[in-house]
């Protein structure tokens, strides 16, 4: 029997695992010292498809762009690039040294070299209506559909099994090479007749019978894929991944974590089973958490939470950060604040920069951001300096499992970074665009809508010569401004055509909102 969780408990660890549940929705926290370092969240009205493997069939060809779209059952079709199109079984994905463990970490490999022939056209190699077994290797996002590769990679505990390609390869994070080469060592003694495998970082110090048990059952379930694809019709789905309890424990829970925490029975009860087959040795730390307080509310996060939706974020020193996400990039700016510092101002700004450099990393990562990230550093003089900035920066983007590119900082202190996007960021699983602004972050001034408004209202006036009233309906806000700036305006309105106009204030009107019509 697992042990119990109350509040009121010893200190935090180090690392833990919050696995928040209710009837719809699951939560997991993944907390590094106190503080929420990812958040991944599932609804049952609206499980991801990442990972998930579909016969699918080709609906269009686009050469000019060397792809095509694939029909595999969802709602918008899937996009799939040439460079994603198998042809030599020992021909390596486009992606896949940025998917690493499962778009999680980066690999090397033995033997990286492509076929020295060239790619085929796409345009050669498929037609509409091919029909072909593909992978979900990137979410929908927005109003983009999903894109796919027919380059199949099974994760299991201790391995990723890639029966389309013929290659050993070994997680960037395992860096004893001591241990890279015994792990090495053994799976290639192991590796399936058919395809290649990458070895995991949970595979560390992990014996030879384990890895020979993680080998089978990968090699048995593409086994039965393989079947269900043949027996199936496109576009069908034939493979789902785990759900996010399963696949928490068996991506996440290694031996770095002290604890992995869940307030529901049935889901403890349903770990403890999987943990108990996979990973024994981990199974006294698996808790189950019956406190009265909420367990993000326990742990401290729910707070963390909301913060992880702010624009802008402090940090200890007294400077902060603002984080402005748009469709194209996300802008990361660094202020100092009211920080001021106690000897130079070269000072003051390395140490707010360094500081800086590792909460941006942090909220990166917390957030999910991905695609192309801008962050303006504030400008530095010494060169030393601006080494210690980079410096610092790559050495927090090693704690990030997904794949992330730091380039060299500019004369302006900017620093442009590329994060591999594989799914919604949490400000898009969290929140909707403003039905006011539209999702600008931006409405109207008071003064813009009064001056609209007056131009506005003589067009109608002077299209209705005669009419003796008109009634303008307006936010309250806009009423106070036409009834006190805006009145001469409205009284030469009246003047010029003869008529009386009344200003009327309607609460719950959108500040760009507003009603002209005839009569008092």
């Amino acid at each position: 029997m697992a042990r119990g969780a109350r509040a009121g408990d010893a200190p935090q660890p180090s690392t833990a695992i919050a696995i928040q549940c209710s009837f719809d929705e699951v939560r997991v926290g993944i907390v590094e010292h106190g503080a929420l370092a990812e958040l991944h969240i599932e609804r049952a009205h609206d499980r991801g498809i990442g990972g998930n493997i579909y016969k699918g069939r080709v609906v269009r060809v686009l050469p000019g762009m060397q792809a095509a779209f694939v029909d595999i059952g969802l709602e918008r079709a899937a996009f799939l690039h040439v460079s994603d199109v198998r042809t030599v079984p020992e021909d390596l994905p486009a992606n896949l040294a940025e998917d690493g463990e499962g778009a999680d970490a980066g690999v090397e490999f033995d033997g990286r070299r492509r076929s020295r022939s060239p790619r085929r056209p796409i345009e050669e190699q498929l037609k509409k209506g091919t029909e072909l077994l593909v992978q979900v290797a990137k979410e929908p996002i927005g109003t983009k559909g999903a894109r796919v590769t027919s380059y199949v990679s099974l994760p299991g505990r201790y391995l990723v099994y890639m029966p389309t390609v013929a290659h050993v390869g070994v997680s960037r994070r395992i860096e004893d090479e001591e241990e890279r080469q015994r792990l090495r060592d053994i799976v290639d003694g192991l590796r399936p007749f058919e395809g290649g495998l990458i070895i995991r970082t949970a595979c560390v110090g992990i014996s030879k019978r384990e890895i020979v048990a993680d080998v089978r059952f990968l090699t048995r379930l593409w086994e039965r894929i393989r079947g269900q694809a043949e027996e199936s019709t496109a576009p069908a789905l034939i493979h789902s991944d785990m759900d996010l309890v399963l696949r928490t424990v068996r991506d996440h829970f290694t031996t770095e974590v002290d604890r992995l925490l869940l307030d529901s029975a049935s889901e403890h009860a349903r770990v403890q089973d999987f943990v108990a087959h996979i990973m024994p040795r981990l199974a006294e730390r698996v808790e189950l958490y019956d406190g009265a307080a909420p367990l993000f509310d326990h742990l401290g996060i729910e707070n963390q939470v909301a913060k992880a939706l702010e624009r802008r974020v402090w940090l200890k020193s007294g400077g902060y950060i603002v984080i402005d996400q748009t469709e194209a990039l996300t802008v990361i700016d660094v202020n100092t604040g009211r920080y001021v510092g106690k000897r130079t101002h070269e000072e003051t700004i390395l140490k707010t920069n360094l500081e800086a450099a590792r909460a941006v990393i942090d909220q990166v990562r917390l957030r999910n951001i991905g695609g192309i990230i801008i962050v303006d550093f504030i400008d530095m003089e010494e060169a030393a300096n601006r080494k210690k900035l980079l410096d610092t920066l790559n050495e927090a983007v090693r704690r990030d499992r997904a794949r992330t590119n730091v380039l060299t900082l500019s004369e302006l202190g900017l620093v442009e970074m590329t994060r591999k996007r594989t799914r919604e960021n949490l400000q898009a699983i969290l929140c909707s665009p403003c039905p006011y602004c539209s999702g600008q972050g931006r409405v109207k001034a008071v003064v813009t809508m009064g001056h609209e408004l007056l131009r506005r209202l003589r067009r109608e006036v002077a299209r209705q010569p005669g009419t003796p009233h008109f009634t303008v309906s307006v936010p309250p806000d806009v009423a106070t401004y036409l009834c006190a700036e805006g009145y001469r305006g409205i009284e030469m309105i009246e003047r010029e055509f003869g008529t009386k106009i009344v200003v009327k204030a309607v609460e719950g009107f959108h500040r760009e909102h507003a009603e002209i019509a005839v009569g008092p």
